[in-house]
């Protein structure tokens, strides 16, 4: 067996959680909302652990980079799908904070075609404390319904992000994946 199988298996597991969550949150009830915390939170664990051991085991490439990008936007644009069918009332407060997000990132990845030809794919370490924001966030949205500040602070980082991907993109003289910081440029 190839030794990338295990960080690809991390990454097709991300991408069927995702539809996942959403099957799960067609129910209704505490279990639905437990359930979707425990998928979420194995989704969490597998994109942190498959860049560990793909760098560990020395099988980390940019196609697989590139695909543990999308296995992300697929799995956190179908745990809010599922957030939203869980508790409807949310949209109205979280809607503008997805749109703005989803237009920065769609901003992002324009640029970076236009510049390289490719989607941005960083991975710097805003992203990484975005996504902890968010398994967070989702993990209260799941349970309680409510967004409050979590959901202030997670844009927060999401928009933080977004920007410093942007200012990657914009300093970088070749594409790249695995940009730590825009202040890292170099490897």
């Amino acid at each position: 067996m190839p030794r990338s199988v295990i960080p690809w298996s991390l990454v097709v597991f991300r991408l069927l959680a995702g539809p996942a969550l959403i099957a799960v949150a067609l129910r209704s009830g505490d279990t639905a909302a437990w359930i979707s915390v425990v998928l979420l939170s194995l989704g969490v664990v597998s994109d942190i652990f498959d860049g560990i051991i793909a760098r560990r085991l020395k099988v980390s490439t940019p196609k697989l980079r590139r695909y543990d990008s999308r296995a992300d936007v697929l799995f956190w644009a179908s745990a809010t799908i599922a957030v939203h069918l869980m508790h409807p009332a949310l949209l109205p407060s979280t809607g503008p904070v997805i749109a703005t997000l989803i237009a920065m990132e769609g901003i992002n990845h324009a640029f970076s075609f236009a510049r390289f030809g490719r989607e941005a794919s960083p991975h710097h370490y805003l992203s990484k404390a975005f996504g902890l924001a968010l398994w967070g966030l989702f993990i209260q949205l799941y349970l309680t319904g409510q967004g409050g500040w979590p959901l202030y602070a997670a844009f927060a980082l999401g928009a933080m992000s977004q920007i410093e991907a942007f200012a990657i993109t914009a300093r970088l003289k070749e594409w790249r994946c695995d940009v730590p910081s825009v202040f890292r440029l170099e490897r």
